[in-house]
């Protein structure tokens, strides 16, 4: 029910609380005891007589029944039943300022303890000589609790909205903005957010409220808590749900909190998973009134966006992170393959030369001793004896000795005798057969320590010595095997990082059609692996029919013009569950800048996408019928309306209300009223065409638009809809309830600048039905 509606209600109420104030009081001085008793007993709300020290001289049954009193009238004061004592006191100053106040809203509790709103109007009498107040109130608590849950309901889808915009901002600025949004629309006091250690032993403290800190007295709080020592708010944890406790004081297993805390009244905690593993732990406290399971849903919705916005964020950077230290490393790799093929290629020169020009071995050795000895190789000669005949200068450097003191040695002394025994003997026995060898091992250098070298073993013949040699070189391969084993780790944790973000890498080769997966993408699409060859037409059978040929157009596009690719489409598995993919992907280009590869990420937005639909769906629905909420209802009838005044076409607008609606609540109680709101709506559907629109605008009043309808067919409309729900019955809690409705009709006229005089002279239409007797069409 709006604001408007439930006011105007109010209004009506009042205006006759207002006469049977008048007929009391004249009543008063009237001397027939048995009048004044009917008209005061009989009055439709609580009335009393109170003196100015709160003694209640006279109360009738409604009142009884609305303070809980159950003796005679004169064994309370009217003290005890406000919440705020202050709000008497400004009462009487009124009442002794004016003698007759209206309508003032107050907070009162009953004597057993359960709160209320009522509206109070009260007037200064002389009752039997003795100077008192007349006061009458209204019950109007439903009232307001209906408009802090509109507000409420508002309030969380824009902190949703805001959330679901704060992709680019910190963590911390999100954790601040879902702290300040949960106890905001709970009505908190208090709040706080923790994180949970991977192993769900620890609780790391995010922040507490910021009011609440000034407040509180503690010199040293804790930023981490061990689960098994925390009390009441470690519950939800441990439990593995949320946790509601309405009267912390009276609670007899509660630990308690430390000296300096603030006082707690009650206490809301909330756990976040993620899969099976609880990430955080938000919890509220101190709310005015008692948590509701409303609460929990309302925590739940904000803190799990929340995360999901965390996880978003956290996954982008991981992948940007992750994917710019491989292009470094791939960078600095190929530079040192490329500086490593040309030393080879060189080397490669070298030996080729020597081989073909074996007969001369032992000049050119001498021919190319200066570059041999500039070269940063190990090179040596070795003859069958296994001693050196020659050495470089690498040689004396590295090992720190002159040359006389290697050549003619062993090979043994420098490498030491076990690894010439191991290693060495065996390749150069190889090599004196005539083979040529290569192998790559860590050997032990002094100051160096243990360097990756690539060793060569090569057979040399020198005309006219009988004499055989092994020529033996070896390059420090160390940097290039180091970035090798760091690119090997990159891709390990590139692997830990798109498992962790559920994301599957993928590579397209435009000109063979080859699809590459990654083992991920096989878990996205719930595939077993298939061959490159196969794997793209498998996955065009994958995807949705209905978003098959859109695909396929912006794949082209985004091919033909080298753009980044951000597509969004749905998939059918094997198991028929229907998931939404998105993939994020680039082009590479050939030196003629022809495409010739497509490589990319995916990643299943399915959550994302029924959490979207679900905010969308809270926002333009009412929850208990199913129709347009009122936001939904003005916001499609501005629209309309507009059309209408753009191609000058007709329009009718009907609005409706239940008569004696709270008589239907009174007598079979609220879940009956709402079973004939159900059933009002249902019968307004299968009457109204599906190009009108219809929704809820009030607790019991709802408005529909029809479309390209002239006046009288709306009347019509509205008449065969009245007779309809005239003969309904709902059966609900074994009681048949009977009820009608009073409908204002009226059209739209070349005149309206805007959709308020529309929505005026509908409401005034429906007023007058109901000032004629209710139960009837009435049209303006």
């Amino acid at each position: 029910m709006t604001e408007t509606s439930l006011r105007k209600q109010l209004e009506q109420a009042r205006e006759r609380i207002e006469e049977l104030e008048e007929e009391l009081a004249k009543a008063a001085k009237a001397t027939c005891e048995d009048r004044y008793r009917m008209v005061f007993e009989n009055a439709p709300g609580g009335m009393a007589i109170i003196t100015e020290q709160g003694n209640i001289l006279l109360s009738n049954a409604e009142a009884k029944k609305f303070l809980g009193l159950s003796g005679a009238d004169g064994e309370r004061n009217a003290e005890d039943f406000y919440v705020n004592r202050e709000d008497r006191n400004r009462l009487l100053a009124l009442i002794r300022k004016k003698r007759h106040i209206r309508n003032y809203p107050v907070l009162m509790h009953r004597l057993d303890g359960a709160s209320m709103w009522a509206s109070l109007s009260a007037r200064a009498i002389d009752y039997g000589g003795e100077p008192a107040n007349l006061v009458s109130f209204t019950d109007i608590t439903e009232h307001r609790r209906a408009l802090r849950r509109l507000e409420l309901d508002e309030l969380r889808f824009e902190r949703l909205y805001a959330l679901s915009e704060m992709t680019q901002h910190t963590e911390k600025e999100i954790l601040d903005f879902a702290l300040e949004a949960i106890t905001e629309v709970t009505g908190s006091e208090i709040g706080y957010i923790y994180r949970v250690s991977e192993d769900q032993t620890q609780l790391t403290l995010h922040a507490w409220s910021e009011s609440v800190m000034e407040r509180c007295s503690i010199k040293d709080v804790p930023e981490v808590y061990s689960i098994c020592e925390t009390g009441l708010w470690g519950e939800p944890l441990r439990q593995g749900r949320p946790v509601i406790t309405n009267d912390y004081p009276n609670l007899k297993k509660k630990k308690g909190y430390p000296d300096g805390h603030i006082p707690v009244r009650n206490h809301l905690g909330v756990p976040v998973f993620e899969e099976n593993r609880v990430v955080f732990l938000a919890g509220v406290g101190n709310k005015p009134g008692d948590y509701t399971e409303d609460d929990i849903r309302h925590m739940e919705l904000i803190m799990n966006g929340t995360w999901r916005i965390i996880q978003r964020r956290r996954s982008r950077a991981e992948l940007a992170a992750a994917h710019a230290e491989l292009e470094e490393k791939v960078r600095r790799r190929t530079d040192r393959l490329q500086q490593v093929n040309r030393e080879l290629a060189g080397l490669n020169l070298t030996l080729m030369s020597k081989d073909q020009e074996r007969e001369q071995a032992r000049m050119e050795l001498l021919r190319y001793q200066r570059i041999i000895e500039t070269n940063p190789d190990l090179i040596s000669l070795i003859d069958s004896d296994y001693r050196y005949v020659i050495v470089n200068e690498s040689y004396t450097h590295i090992f720190g000795l002159k040359r006389e003191s290697i050549v003619g040695q062993p090979v043994g002394i420098l490498f030491g005798s076990r690894y010439f025994e191991e290693r060495f003997k065996p390749a150069i026995d190889r090599a004196l057969k005539g083979e040529t060898l290569t192998e790559a091992a860590w050997l032990p250098l002094p100051d160096a320590g243990e360097r990756y070298m690539s060793i060569t073993y090569q057979p040399v013949r020198v005309q006219g010595d009988d004499a055989e040699y092994v020529s033996f070189e070896a390059r420090d391969m160390t940097d290039l095997k180091r970035s090798e084993e760091d690119l090997k780790a990159i891709a390990e944790r590139l692997d830990l990082a798109t498992d962790a973000a559920h994301l599957g890498i993928w590579e397209w080769d435009l000109r063979t059609d080859d699809l590459l997966w990654d083992r991920k993408m096989f878990d996205l699409y719930q595939a077993e692996p298939l061959p490159p060859k196969e794997l793209f037409d498998f996955w065009r059978g994958c995807i949705h029919p209905d978003d098959l040929a859109a695909t396929e157009q912006q794949l082209a596009r985004s091919i033909e013009t080298k753009e980044p690719l951000y597509l969004e489409f749905r998939i059918v598995r094997a198991d028929k569950a229907v998931r939404h993919i998105r993939i994020e992907g680039l082009v590479q280009v050939d030196d003629k800048g022809m495409p010739i590869r497509l490589i990319g990420i995916s990643m299943d937005v399915t959550e994302q996408r029924q959490m979207e639909d679900e905010l969308r769906t809270l926002a333009s629905t009412d929850p208990l019928t199913g129709a347009s909420n009122r936001r939904q209802f003005m916001s499609r009838l501005g629209e309309e309306f507009e059309r209408c005044k753009r191609y000058n076409t007709s329009l009718v607008l009907l609005s409706l209300d239940i008569d004696h609606f709270k008589r239907i609540n009174d007598t079979y109680g609220h879940p009956a009223g709402d079973d004939v709101l159900k059933e009002l709506v249902a019968l307004c559907r299968s009457t109204l065409r599906t190009t009108d629109l219809f929704g809820r605008v009030g607790g019991e009043e709802f408005q529909a638009a029809l479309t390209q309808t002239r006046i009288g067919a709306g009347e019509n409309t509205a008449e065969r809809l009245r007779r309809r729900v005239e003969q309904c019955e709902v059966r609900t809690h074994d009681q048949i309830i009977t009820f009608t409705i009073s409908i204002g009709v009226t059209a739209l006229t070349p005149d309206d600048e805007s959709i308020e005089g529309l929505l005026k002279r509908a409401d005034d239409a429906l007023y007058q039905a109901k000032r004629s007797g209710r139960n009837r069409v009435i049209v303006l």
